[in-house]
């Protein structure tokens, strides 16, 4: 037998192992934890990246409002969670960004908690202004599930021990593209649901929260797509979670991953939807607004607007208004009827690829040099309130939680109080 077999052989047991400790785990929460103002706990908190509070104002330097900076040991465009004291963020190092890191930060002092780090068993081939530490992790308030570009997904209790780890790029080796995966994982019902979606071997899956264990994988278009799935409720009391690519819109259960719905319309293959109420804004050529909260079946559309749809980012939620980025442009709606009700070009803002944050009428922008603009909505217009440069690129989405603002950069992580 081949050296290449044997190891292939011992690292099929030695992840298999990892996956059978989740077995001895034991069940925790069965449903994914809604965000709250102590908690931001997955890819835009509860999905609308909107906050009941956050700093009023950005600074760095003398008489600047920086509780704390911390250096990482790697690159990431990966958003942070919190999970009550601990901020979550993950890393990628190595020649090739191989070396997988998962660091816990204390959210009141600054003081890095723990650190584990891995090696990627898939391929962690990115493009050079992204990271394989790009989906954003998650927790269920119980555990951290830590996912890569190399489509490793990692399972940790919140003191960093190892519960579980899947080497999904080991076990289906054609999924993955060399210019990075991005999609980030949602926990719902108790399954981790994430869309593996590239030209080769496409697909979506739902994997136990608790084991590791596949629940279900289903084929999807064989495109790349970056977008992230999104959790929401029915009217049935039921949980669904959505997904959409550059061919469909489908709801499926996230336990047994069964279509419980399908749109044969494509959606945006970056920004993700947003949840608002009853409402689900989806956004691709124009932003779509599908009634999600009074029928069980296939929801209704109940608005489209192509001038509320954003460029990369996703839509940011608040109260009866939502925001989308289009570049240096910043376009408020409304959700009910998906009117526009102004338009701010944003001055001295670049390239961005993070979606901003909301809280208290405010918008806090990042771009991917590292200039953060916070623009205040002032009811029939908008102004920018103020500028700050952290001088470190910002492709990551920002969190909220305990009235602080925490801002992952490419290679260190701020918190704002």
């Amino acid at each position: 037998m081949s050296n290449y077999k044997i190891k292939k052989q011992v690292l099929r047991r030695f992840l298999a192992a990892f996956c059978t400790l989740g077995l001895l785990a034991g069940n925790a929460s069965s449903s994914a934890l809604a965000a709250d103002s102590e908690n931001w706990l997955g890819f835009r908190g509860d999905g609308t990246s909107a906050s009941a509070s956050a700093p009023s104002e950005i600074k760095v330097g003398e008489g600047g409002n920086v509780a704390w900076k911390v250096s990482m040991p790697g690159k990431s465009v990966a958003g942070a969670i919190v999970v009550g004291d601990r901020v979550i963020t993950t890393s990628s190092g190595g020649q090739e960004g191989e070396q997988l890191f998962i660091t816990a930060v204390s959210l009141s002092t600054g003081k890095k908690l723990w650190e584990q780090s891995f090696r990627a068993t898939g391929r962690p081939f990115c493009h050079p202004t992204s990271a394989n530490a790009a989906p954003s992790p998650v927790s269920d308030g119980e555990r951290i599930f830590a996912f890569y570009s190399s489509n490793d997904l990692i399972c940790l209790s919140l003191e960093g021990d190892l519960l579980w780890y899947r080497g999904l790029g080991f076990d289906y080796p054609k999924a993955g593209n060399d210019i990075g995966m991005a999609s980030s994982p949602i926990v719902a019902e108790g399954a981790i649901v994430a869309q593996v979606e590239a030209q080769g071997d496409s697909f979506a899956i739902g994997i136990d929260a608790a084991t590791g264990m596949n629940l279900w994988r289903m084929a999807r278009p064989r495109q790349s797509n970056w977008s992230s799935p999104v959790a929401i409720d029915r009217p049935d009391e039921s949980v669904e979670v959505v997904m959409q690519s550059g061919s469909n819109i489908v709801g499926v259960d996230p336990r047994r991953g069964n279509v419980k719905w399908i749109i044969e319309e494509g959606g945006d293959k970056i920004a993700s939807g947003t949840p608002a109420g009853d409402l689900l804004l989806l956004p691709g050529s124009e932003m779509m607004a599908l009634n999600v909260g009074e029928s069980a079946t296939t929801p209704e559309v109940m608005w489209r607007n192509s001038r509320l749809s954003p460029r990369n980012a996703s839509a940011v939620l608040n109260d009866d208004r939502f925001y989308s980025l289009k570049g240096s442009v910043l376009v408020a709606g409304t959700v009910a009827d998906g009117e526009q009700v102004w338009q701010k070009r944003l001055s001295g803002l670049g390239g961005t690829w993070a979606t901003p944050v909301a809280a208290g009428g405010r918008i806090y922008i990042f771009d991917q040099s590292g200039v953060g603009l916070v623009v205040e909505d002032q009811g029939d217009s908008a102004e920018t309130i103020l500028e700050v440069d952290l001088g470190e690129p910002v492709l990551a989405s920002p969190a909220i939680a305990g009235g602080k603002l925490i801002v992952r950069t490419n290679n260190s992580l701020f918190c704002f109080e």
